[in-house]
């Protein structure tokens, strides 16, 4: 039995699957935009020689630019790197970070940026070379000479293959993710039944009158906030990727939340909201103080064995000893009963 119930919850997964669909698809296209990175990370580092090093025209097309250099000598330029730190705009000292030293590779000279050392074997990654590295290092006529003979671009041994472990601990997330609340939202776009709420639904009895009921609630709700709107039975959640529906004669605990706000340690104001946590979840219902108020007296009168008021102790118990802060609701649930039959 197909119902209204069954049809938003088809409609809600349905968008989550068409935006998962699109978040893969899109992490699918930017790795396919870094086949080049992802190749030399994966195959890298490549053994140039001076014959390889001369037939690069374009460094940033090259295919291959995770590379390791070996050379006969490397010199030190002289120049290097250095960062300055700054406190309240005012400069309070540096450090060099990085020199840069011409390595020799047969007849051409190739500039390498390292953190420290002069080794004859350079690791990492080729760049073009920046404008103002090349006017720091052919500032003198003497270099000016040999320009020829220092290849367009340098090598930067900075750790090139860091951004590849942290996209791969993305990727690795985001299949968690996929997997997690991806397959699901499928699932459940293809069999609407089989959803939690479809079957708690079920428990309640007619399922169509229930789902009929529901939505009439939802339509004209008596108090609504965020996604949740809150009738005479139901506490319905309506959203473009969520749908839930609860019941009043459910409740087990229900409170006012404060939020306060502030920016740098300077109050800006408060948010409110009434929780009605039931069997089955947990709404958040947001609005004003006044119509939060009048929400939580609302569902005072229409589930009053529920417990009302926030405390440590009430948060604990709920947290920690579910099963028994549900009995004594359960117990004050029965007790007018009971006391009518005594009557």
């Amino acid at each position: 039995m197909d119902t209204w119930v069954h049809q938003r919850i088809r409609a809600s997964y349905r968008l989550r699957t068409i935006a998962w669909c699109l978040i893969a698809g899109a992490a699918v296209l930017f790795a396919a935009s870094q086949h080049r990175y992802i190749s030399n990370f994966l195959n890298g580092p490549f053994d140039l020689g001076q014959a390889e090093l001369d037939a690069i025209e374009d460094v940033a097309a090259t295919p291959r630019y995770f590379v390791r250099v070996t050379g006969s000598r490397a010199l030190d330029t002289g120049i290097q790197q250095i960062s300055k730190r700054k406190r309240s705009g005012v400069e309070t000292g540096g450090s060099v970070t990085a020199s840069y030293y011409a390595l020799v590779v047969g007849e051409r000279l190739l500039v390498v940026k390292r953190s420290h050392g002069g080794a004859t074997t350079a690791m990492g990654e080729l760049l073009a070379m920046p404008a103002d590295l090349q006017q720091h290092l052919f500032a003198t006529q003497q270099m000016q000479a040999i320009r020829g003979r220092f290849y367009p671009y340098y090598l930067d041994e900075s750790a090139f293959r860091v951004p590849g472990y942290i996209g791969a601990a993305v990727a690795l997330v985001l299949i968690v993710l996929l997997v997690k609340y991806g397959l699901p939202a499928w699932r459940y776009a293809r069999d609407a039944a089989s959803h939690p709420v479809v079957k708690r639904v079920a428990t309640w009895g007619d399922p169509l009158a229930t789902a009929v009921e529901a939505r009439r609630e939802a339509e004209s709700p008596r108090y609504r906030g965020g996604s949740w709107r809150v009738g005479d039975k139901y506490v319905i959640q309506s959203a473009p990727f969520a749908f839930d529906v609860l019941r009043l004669s459910d409740l087990l605990w229900g409170y006012k939340k404060v939020t306060k706000h502030s920016v740098n340690f300077i109050p800006t104001g408060k948010t409110y909201a009434g929780i009605l946590a039931c069997y089955g979840g947990t709404a958040e219902v947001t609005g004003k103080e006044k119509d939060v108020d009048a929400l939580l007296g609302f569902v005072a009168e229409r589930a009053p064995w529920a417990v009302f008021g926030y405390s440590d102790d009430l948060n604990k118990a709920f947290r920690q000893k579910n099963a028994e802060f549900c009995a004594a609701v359960e117990q004050r649930k029965r007790e007018p009963a009971r006391q009518a039959a005594i009557r």
